[in-house]
């Protein structure tokens, strides 16, 4: 993490101009003491909860919960429930709740490829091997110039949107200016347009280049001919995609391409889900939030993100929502991350309120 980017020490929460600003104040340690703030503002205000709540937290979301599934089967009774509020949760640009009812899945990838036994002056280019081209063509080949993934098989398990997806989706309103705005570009990748980058961002995979390192990369020249390259890659995979299915497409298709000398470990790995739009839980989870910020929700199929709320809810097809009082510009995995402390007194304020609201619609 940058820590130069930040105006101020990343874990010393900092207030400014009604925002709080610290790592991990979004995404997602403030999440987590709303959910506990708000059981007790219901017990202090409303009395016991007229719910049964269970907590189930993990440290290891952001490296794909590698022991929750393990865990699990171990005690499945921590999955025992009428609806999960998954961690997280943001207002739109126009400060209207996000509900998203799912995640997309995740297989994250390290590759690495080595030419040479050492680096060579760059005088022999003409006939040494240069790993960093090696590398870079390999990658060249995992995804067209319209952002389509070339795998051989990638796209065959796909699940279609339903109707009601669909008509989810077209109710979502998306703000591409608000969107480019963010990360200060004036147009969207592939050349989609408003409509086309909307409908990607909920129901198509992607293959995204996270990283690359090899040679020289210092201050002034050195003229070498790199002899390694290592690179990272995550596909983000959306139902009913197998990240170890896709895996094994990733590696023929490497082979059949004629990269055998290119490794690859897959050291990630996590299925997407997506849970029902009609379920109590997420009527009750509407209508807390519609109250609370004055706007009403907005239902998201799946984020482009990645929880582990397969191995939570698939075994009872249970449904998942989120709340919570992120917005667009909270920078969550980024220099100054923060939350503004007018949205998370709403959303404490609906999360209090959901449990009476849920109990009604069970």
């Amino acid at each position: 993490m940058p820590l130069d980017l930040w105006k101020t020490k990343p874990y010393e929460p900092s207030l400014r101009d009604g925002a709080l600003y610290a790592r991990g104040v979004d995404d997602n340690k403030g999440h987590l003491l709303l959910r506990i703030q708000a059981i007790e503002a219901h017990r202090a205000v409303l009395g016991d909860l007229p719910i049964r709540v269970r907590f189930l937290i993990e440290g290891e979301e952001e490296s794909g919960s590698p022991n929750l599934a393990r865990l699990l089967a171990l005690e499945p009774i921590l999955t025992d429930g009428d609806g999960a509020l998954k961690e997280g949760g943001a207002l739109d640009s126009a400060g209207r709740p996000q509900l998203s009812l799912g995640g997309k899945g995740i297989l994250y990838c390290h590759f690495r490829v080595r030419t040479m036994s050492r680096d060579a002056h760059s005088g022999g280019a003409t006939h040494y091997p240069n790993a960093a081209w090696r590398l870079t063509h390999a990658f060249a080949t995992l995804m067209d110039e319209h952002g389509h993934v070339c795998i051989d098989g990638f796209y065959d398990d796909v699940r279609k949107p339903t109707k009601e997806e669909q008509a989810m989706l077209e109710r979502m309103p998306f703000d591409g200016d608000a969107t480019r705005a963010v990360v200060g570009i004036e147009r969207f990748a592939f050349g989609r347009d408003d409509d086309q980058a909307k409908r990607a961002s909920v129901f198509e995979p992607t293959c995204n280049i996270c990283g690359i390192e090899s040679g020289y990369n210092g201050r002034g020249s050195k003229t070498v001919i790199p002899c390694e390259a290592t690179g990272k890659v995550d596909f983000r995979l959306v139902p009913d995609q197998d990240p170890e299915e896709i895996a094994k497409l990733l590696r023929a298709h490497l082979e059949r391409n004629g990269f055998h000398d290119v490794e690859f470990s897959a050291e990630e790995g996590e299925h997407p889900y997506r849970g029902p739009a009609d379920a109590p839980l997420v009527r009750a989870v509407a209508a807390v939030a519609e109250e609370a910020f004055g706007k009403p929700a907005v239902l998201i199929p799946s984020s482009g993100g990645t929880s582990p709320m397969w191995v939570v809810c698939n075994a009872r097809r249970m449904p998942n929502v989120t709340l919570g009082m992120g917005h667009p510009g909270a920078g969550a995995h980024a220099p100054n991350e923060h939350i503004l402390l007018e949205n998370y007194w709403r959303a404490l304020r609906a999360t209090a309120r959901l449990y009476s609201a849920f109990a009604a619609q069970a």
